[in-house]
């Protein structure tokens, strides 16, 4: 809304303690004198908590120099890059954010209700998969304490559900995976192979036409060899 030229004007005194840097947001000629850039409206109004709900234009990436996104329900908080991120207080603060209770896949497809719910659904899970995107550049400690973190909220977000999104049992055997690889750190090896055999294969049979179905097919056929050397291992 911020981009019209009457939005400023007309709300900016019943918005007390939001500054806006100019008449209008312009996200293509921000360095227009009358106009203000995204990143300009969030250095302006770093002294209160900022989010942005259903993504952020694509056509203003300034805010990308100086914020990140991190992960707030539906929403994301934007945050200056410098904040420090603790992922065990994130995890545990953005918990109990969720309580969307209509059931998935209970609209017709292609209606609008089924889009809005996926996207509600999908939001349940968006913490565990932001710590497992960033575990992915990280060093091998912090790297592994993030697999972790991971694993673990999507084990309480599936273990909870009977009817939820085919791409949490993807996402979940992922972790599972990289957890094993990276030491598994104090779970049982056993214990994380069963759990991404099983969830790529429920994932398998859910979506059958995935593109990377035959590259799925082979990392199961590859966990389910370390499981059998590991238990002839246990028993020998």
């Amino acid at each position: 809304m911020m981009t019209y030229s009457w939005y400023v004007a007309k709300l900016q005194k019943h918005l007390p303690g939001v500054t806006f840097p100019g008449r209008w947001w312009d996200p293509i000629n921000t360095m227009e004198k009358k106009t203000f850039s995204i990143e300009q409206f969030l250095k302006h109004n770093m002294h209160r908590p900022v989010f942005a709900c259903i993504g952020l234009t694509e056509g203003d990436p300034s805010w990308e120099r100086s914020f990140s996104r991190w992960p707030w329900g539906v929403c994301e908080q934007l945050v200056p890059v410098k904040t420090p991120f603790d992922p065990e207080k994130w995890a545990q603060k953005t918990l109990d954010l969720y309580n969307w209770s209509q059931p998935h896949d209970s609209f017709h497809p292609g209606s609008w209700e089924r889009v809005a719910n996926e996207e509600m659904w999908q939001a349940r899970m968006k913490t565990a998969f932001f710590l497992f995107d960033l575990a992915e550049n990280m060093e091998k400690e912090q790297q592994a304490r993030l697999y972790e973190l991971s694993y673990n909220l999507y084990c309480q977000i599936v273990d909870t559900q009977v009817d939820y999104p085919a791409n949490w049992d993807k996402n979940l055997a992922l972790a599972a995976e990289r957890l094993l690889r990276s030491g598994g750190r104090g779970h049982g090896l056993d214990s994380l192979l069963s759990r991404s055999i099983y969830h790529f294969s429920h994932y398998l049979q859910r979506e059958p036409t995935d593109p990377q179905s035959k590259a799925i097919r082979s990392i199961i056929t590859h966990l389910k060899k370390e499981r059998k050397k590991l238990r002839d291992r246990q028993k020998a």
